[in-house]
């Protein structure tokens, strides 16, 4: 969670559109429905509640909770908000969010309106039922649109650093 926080931070001192870091501030007062300046859990349940989702994570709230005061402050959210924006990977066997390394069926990645994506458990012990049979990491999938066939990665040449 700590890279994730950084990242957002990186983003958000970085944007150029005053208007993104206005919505950052707004998702943030969208959560904060008694108006205190913080987020609580049962505050984070009902904003999920209401965009449709009975999704509540006392141990991701943890997560976010940086200073484990048992809020949310701003920057919190927006790691919250950034990996709304940028990790919306559930794993389609168990339903877990993926905010690590994942797995991809490449031909859906290519091809369909929907990428199949699967935690490196559910991968791993062949917890699924799918119809293709290339799968790559997200890291390696992302490499691999370097030049490297799909389905192929080189994982015998390694770079000296």
């Amino acid at each position: 969670m700590t890279e994730l926080h950084k990242a957002a931070i990186a983003y958000y001192n970085n944007i150029h559109d005053r208007d993104l870091q206005d919505k950052a501030w707004n998702f943030f007062r969208s959560m904060d429905t008694d108006g205190n300046g913080r987020v609580s859990f049962h505050e984070l349940v009902e904003f999920f509640r209401q965009c449709g989702h009975n999704w509540a994570d006392y141990n991701f709230f943890n997560g976010l909770d940086r200073n484990q005061d048992g809020n949310l402050d701003f920057w919190e959210v927006l790691t919250l908000y950034y990996i709304m924006k940028t990790r919306g990977v559930w794993c389609q066997s168990c339903g877990l969010c993926q905010m690590g390394l994942y797995f991809t069926c490449v031909a859906c990645f290519d091809s369909a309106s929907n990428t199949y994506d699967l935690c490196t458990d559910c991968y791993s012990e062949r917890r699924y039922r799918h119809h293709h049979i290339s799968f790559l990491d997200n890291y390696v999938l992302l490499r691999s649109k370097r030049g490297l066939p799909p389905g192929q990665p080189n994982l015998n040449q390694v770079r000296k650093c």
